[in-house]
């Protein structure tokens, strides 16, 4: 999803270069730019249940479930039309996960889906599950927070163009059994990309919503949208 990412930020210098429509001042981050991180959530015991694909597929937010005009859209990496690089360097080189499915940031889920939207003004909406077994569940759970936490300022390179991120405690109303939020700001040759993160434990699974825009997200869609998921999927 990272490398998602660092491929909008070029199709959103792009539509700036001719809209006109992007902030070009890095420090226009309003709230997002705290930095006091709150204790971390501990994640609630988990109740044994184990999804498989098809039932995390199923609980995922579809588009008739979105506000506005969103769509969805295939894969990072199949059917775009700017190939997305294989591996887009990041310093520290463990900060390049951050937004990449939950299953690939810890391993050892039983199952994992994920669902993508494309929106106006060139938003996307992102959401992966992965459910795990009470064994894991908790480690993952810590794993995920703690990488935000670690790359609070990273520097990537996408084709020889230097991209500079900041995370940010982000303040969300307390959904599913425990949860976490953050935001991401990627700055490149004065283009700034926001992304706002939650994460969310629902029983045995963990899901990841990321909405993304050109501008500062509004952090009530994020925990509407957040909100939506778990309601979807508890069922």
């Amino acid at each position: 999803m990272m490398r998602s990412v660092l491929a909008r930020l070029g199709a959103v210098a792009s539509a700036c270069a001719a809209l006109a429509a992007c902030s070009s001042n890095a420090d226009d981050c309003g709230a997002s730019c705290a930095t006091t991180w709150p204790a971390p959530a501990s994640a609630a015991p988990g109740p044994g249940a184990v999804r498989d694909q098809a039932q995390l597929t199923a609980g995922l937010l579809a588009a008739t479930d979105l506000p506005g005009d969103f769509t969805a859209v295939p894969p990072r990496g199949q059917g775009e039309d700017t190939p997305v690089p294989a591996d887009a360097p990041t310093d520290p080189v463990d900060c390049g996960r951050l937004l990449t499915p939950i299953a690939q940031q810890w391993p050892g889920s039983a199952a994992s889906a994920s669902v993508q939207f494309a929106g106006p003004s060139f938003a996307t909406i992102d959401i992966d599950a992965a459910s795990y077994p009470d064994s894991a569940l908790a480690a993952a759970f810590d794993s995920l927070q703690s990488r935000p936490r670690r790359c609070t300022a990273y520097t990537g390179d996408d084709a020889g163009v230097r991209i500079d991120y900041r995370t940010a405690p982000l303040d969300q109303p307390p959904v599913g059994d425990a949860g976490s939020a953050f935001t991401l700001t990627a700055t490149s040759e004065g283009l700034t990309l926001t992304s706002a993160t939650s994460l969310v434990q629902a029983g045995n699974t963990l899901v990841q919503v990321v909405v993304t825009a050109p501008e500062e997200v509004d952090p009530g869609v994020l925990a509407d949208l957040t909100a939506a998921q778990v309601r979807k999927m508890r069922g």
